[in-house]
């Protein structure tokens, strides 16, 4: 049914505090279905490309934790091929949650507007939250998500997800 996330898809920068996931590194449910997904060559830069689904669930976790109250942004780098289908009736949403207990935060993305073959950030501005200063588990479990419409979609490509640790505020 779905390919498992793997782990040799993520990078980790020290110095920037920011996570790279291609989208091997990513749980992609239904991926192993080449119906419906095609998915990249192992260690490629390549994008997993949405051939046609009803329910659309990406996700992902740090495989090592985050820092005690630092602010982090989460971005999905995506574009669209020229056949897209299914996007007007359906937003997508992207989750963050710190810890497996966390209180998810959620952002509605409009896939409407993503122009064809032209990666971009969604969302603009990029999703950003803090990890609690009190968080017994700081593992960051995020996702990307269309579950709602029952509405068959199709054309996404997903090039990489970016979790990154924002600077600090001016006082």
């Amino acid at each position: 049914m779905s390919e498992a996330a793997d782990p040799g898809e993520v990078e980790y920068d020290e110095h920037t505090g920011r996570w790279r996931f291609k989208p091997r590194g990513l749980h992609i449910t239904w991926s192993s279905n080449p119906d419906y997904w095609t998915m990249p060559e192992k260690g490629t830069d390549d994008p997993a490309g949405l051939l046609k689904v009803v329910w659309l669930e990406i996700e992902g976790s740090t495989p090592k934790p985050l820092s005690k109250g630092e602010r982090y942004a989460l971005s999905f780098k995506i574009s669209m091929a020229e056949d897209r289908s299914g996007w007007k009736e359906a937003p997508a949403f992207m989750m963050a949650k710190v810890g497996k207990k966390g209180i998810a935060k959620w952002a509605r993305i409009n896939l409407e507007d993503v122009q064809v073959d032209g990666v971009k950030e969604v969302p603009l501005g990029k999703f950003q939250f803090e990890v609690p200063e009190n968080a017994q588990d700081t593992t960051l479990y995020f996702g990307f998500y269309e579950l709602w419409s029952g509405g068959w979609k199709g054309g996404l490509r997903i090039h990489e997800a970016v979790v990154e640790k924002m600077p600090d505020l001016p006082p």
